[in-house]
């Protein structure tokens, strides 16, 4: 299951593209006043920042292994 999520489309592991889409629909529903702007939606978006700034490092340090 890990090595499905390691694969890389467009330059980017597929867990990083969930994790952007996750980000994506948060600010969606937000906008769209169906979630509210509360601190445990702010932090679930900390969450989900950070988890996605981590998989572009490891995304990028996979690369550079390889070359």
């Amino acid at each position: 299951m890990m090595t499905w999520l390691s694969k890389h489309v467009a330059g980017q592991s597929i867990r990083s593209w969930g994790l952007q889409i996750g980000l994506i629909c948060i600010a969606w529903l937000v906008s769209n006043q169906q979630l509210d702007r509360n601190m445990w939606t702010l932090g679930l978006a900390a969450v989900l920042t950070i988890l996605t700034y981590m998989s572009l490092a490891k995304d990028a340090q996979q690369r550079s292994d390889e070359q």
